[in-house]
């Protein structure tokens, strides 16, 4: 049984990984954005979009109001 060298085992485990990045990078980029049935669509809220959001928020004063901020980092 031939022992493999270091460097090829390390080149193995590189491009493993390197191709799991990509993988990854391929489903955040072109997975598909669903939501389900009776659920409203996802929003992205940006400075163009933050007074319309502010309104929505605040009209429904008096119930439970959720507010989820998500970032890759």
């Amino acid at each position: 049984m031939k022992i493999k060298s270091p460097l090829k085992i390390g080149l193995v485990l590189v491009t493993i990984m390197i191709a799991v990045c990509l993988a990854a990078f391929a489903w955040i980029k072109l997975a598909p954005r669903r939501v389900p049935d009776g659920q409203p669509p996802l929003a992205t809220i940006g400075p163009d979009s933050l007074a319309s959001f502010r309104d929505a928020f605040n009209a429904n004063d008096g119930e439970v109001r959720v507010l989820a901020l998500l970032s890759p980092t």
